[in-house]
């Protein structure tokens, strides 16, 4: 019954497709093959037995449930009966004419399609071919001629045989693939339960010490110092637990891409740095955990890769490790050391150990030992990341007593980095601003074409008048070569890198005399032009997969000037009301509105300077209140309007601007980055 109802579950999104096939389809062919072109034998009577038999289908939707159960047998009834059964019994009466020879093979792909199980649907088709051979030989005189028409047969056996097998292939491919995804995002949503749960507990201490509206502190309310103190520490740790909760996020977009592990953000990172934060981080469920890791990172080195992929590799094996820990003394050890070829990172504990005809198994997908919660991906993911840093990750184990495994990490500047970065290289894109026959430019197109980097030219004018979502590349290089007018340009093409993802560097003159001076907002390598001609290559190597060092300068925010109106339209009321107190503490006016209905009504009422838009609202949404503003012909048509939304794909950003707002800030957005873009259009 299961095989039959997974058949069944299969086939029903198209049930309907095929009751309209053979409902009328059965009928009309008997018009075609009677009158239109007229064959040796038909049976009108047959055809509407067999379109019947599938109209029942038809009603399977308000069928009692009683017999709903039986649907899967009835399902299997008329199919047989209306593709092996018909199509062989009409080709045998038609004494195996060319026409009913095709359509008995059409009917085997349809029976191949709708019965995908190859054990049932290949005794379904002997069973009915046999039948209508039967009842076929007692219609016929001279028999069914099997000797004469034997041609046929392998080919027939052949079409049912590895037809079958080839779908099933891609049924049981399917379901593999569906099923990594599932687990894959149980994982992560067990992941982000933690961080949630943090910030739950979080807010419920807040509320135990700031009064709630029913109190009778309804002016002021002052809290002691302790009090003070356990808030400010309450606001640190919850930030830790966003910043672990986005950490991922970007997990799942940047791991797992079908088999491999996406390479697109890889960089160079110092190992030391990531394992230690990884160590720090990782979610123990006590203190006394805490104690139990000993962290001796002696050989530091740098490595390719992502510091997100390899922390979360850390965070599988001491999840692993306090999982299997035993009963004994414990302790887990991380230690590296300098190899022939490389460096290694060894993880030890004293843990149950793993038994000797197990180990070989453990880094294959949905390996489990059975515990609860897991997924048997852990492990297997850990071995497509070290993969695709170039490494690799053994095991070694004595059962009951220690467990070790060892990240093998290449040298950074062996040939097998220089490898994956050259394949890196051809996915990345670069964008050059400045005059495309300069220097500077003229070495970078040597580079693109030995190594199919894909490099955009624009000049300083061009690139000013770029929308914000035009600037996503993976390295920006602006030629410092700058006069008085460049100047300019360049602080208005500031305000538009300044959420892109992409790095930025300056390539600038170190014989210049001009005090280079960037916003404080704008993360900003400064480059020297003398070291990028000595040697390109290595120069963009460096801005392409080094840690950079960013020009920070100590500058103050931009100024926001006072007795503005700014209105929120948002449908969370508590997004509204945190921004709209960070508005109002740089001395702004805030209206607030729930939707774009709401919005509208306040725009006749109220003298608005800046509207911040959220997308998805329910009544009203934010890109058709938007399009309804600039339509109108009120005074408030040319407001400046900055989208607020969490998704800043390329399609979405063309609908903010395309809708007719200004600009847009993504969510979550840290304050100093809010208050900029207001003050950038008040």
């Amino acid at each position: 019954m299961n095989r039959l109802q997974k058949i069944y579950s299969y086939a029903e999104p198209n049930t309907t497709l095929v009751v309209i096939m053979a409902g009328f389809g059965y009928p009309i062919y008997y018009w075609i093959w009677q009158y239109l072109f007229p064959q040796p034998y038909e049976n009108f009577w047959l055809r509407m037995v067999c379109s019947l038999v599938v109209m029942v289908l038809a009603f399977r939707g308000v069928m009692s449930n009683k017999l709903k159960r039986y649907l899967p047998y009835y399902y299997l009834f008329a199919i047989g009966l209306c593709l092996p059964f018909f199509f062989s019994y009409m080709m045998f009466m038609n004494n195996w004419s060319n026409v009913w020879v095709l359509s008995f093979m059409s009917s085997i792909f349809l029976h191949i399609l709708l019965v995908y199980d190859t054990r049932v649907m290949i005794l379904q088709a002997v069973a009915c071919v046999t039948a209508a051979g039967f009842f076929a030989s007692l219609d016929l005189e001279e028999g069914l001629h099997l000797s004469e028409h034997a041609i046929y047969l392998p080919i027939f056996a052949f079409t049912y045989l590895f037809g079958n097998l080839f779908y099933f292939r891609n049924q049981t491919e399917h379901e593999a693939k569906f099923s990594i995804a599932k687990s894959f995002g149980a994982g992560i949503a067990h992941e982000m339960r933690n961080p949630l749960s943090a910030l739950l507990s979080s807010f419920e201490v807040i509320r135990s010490i700031v009064p709630n509206g029913s109190s009778s502190y309804r002016s002021s309310y002052h809290l002691n110092a302790q009090e003070v103190q356990t808030l400010n520490d309450i606001v640190e740790d919850s930030m830790k637990v966003i910043w672990a909760g986005n950490e991922t996020i970007d997990l799942l977009l940047t791991s797992i891409d079908q088999n491999r592990v996406s390479t697109s953000t890889f960089c160079k990172h110092r190992a030391k740095q990531v394992v230690e934060n990884a160590v720090k981080s990782f979610s123990y469920k006590n203190a006394s955990e805490i104690r139990l890791v000993q962290l001796e990172m002696d050989n530091d080195f740098d490595y390719l890769g992502s510091d997100t992929l390899l922390k979360y590799l850390i965070y599988n094996l001491l999840k692993n490790a306090f999982r299997h820990r035993g009963m004994g003394k414990f302790t887990i050890s991380i230690k590296s050391k300098k190899t022939a070829d490389g460096h290694s990172i060894l993880i030890r504990d004293s843990g149950k150990g793993i038994e000797p005809d197990l180990i070989k198994n453990i880094f294959e997908d949905f390996y489990t030992t059975g515990k609860n919660g897991t997924f048997g991906l852990g492990l297997s993911f850990c071995r497509k990341v070290m993969l695709s840093f170039g490494g690799s990750i053994e095991c070694r184990s004595v059962h009951g007593e220690w467990t070790e495994f060892e990240l093998k990490f290449p040298e950074y500047h062996s040939s097998k980095i220089n490898n994956i970065k050259f394949e890196l290289m051809k996915a990345k894109t670069v964008l050059f601003i400045g005059e495309e026959e300069s220097e500077i430019a003229k070495e970078l197109k040597k580079i693109g074409e030995d190594c199919e980097l894909n490099i955009t030219f624009v000049t300083l004018p061009e690139a000013a008048t770029l929308e914000e979502h035009q600037f996503e590349y993976s390295l920006i290089v602006i030629d410092g070569s700058l006069d008085r007018n460049g100047w300019s340009l360049m602080t208005r093409l500031e305000g538009k890198l300044s959420f892109t993802e992409a790095r930025i560097a300056f390539v600038y003159d170190e014989e210049a005399k001009r005090n280079l001076y960037f916003q404080r907002y704008v993360d900003i390598e400064l480059f020297s032009r003398q070291e990028f001609l000595y040697s390109p290559t290595i120069a963009l190597d460096y801005l392409l997969f080094d840690e950079l060092k960013i020009d920070q300068p100590i500058q103050p925010y931009n100024e926001i000037a006072t007795k503005r109106t700014v209105m929120i339209v948002d449908d969370n009321h508590s997004l509204r009301s945190i921004t709209s107190i960070m508005l109002e503490k740089q001395g702004l006016h805030v209206v607030q509105a729930e939707n774009g209905e709401i919005a509208l009504k306040l725009l006749e009422q109220e003298d608005i300077d800046l509207i911040l838009m959220d997308i998805e609202m329910p009544v009203l949404d934010g890109l058709s209140a938007t399009k309804l503003i600039r339509e109108s012909n009120a005074s408030y048509a040319s407001i400046p309007i900055v989208g607020y939304t969490g998704d800043k794909s390329e399609e979405t950003v063309g609908k903010i601007s395309e809708y007719g707002m200004n600009d847009f800030i993504v969510k979550p957005t840290p304050k100093d980055e809010l208050i900029d873009k207001v003050a950038v259009w008040i």
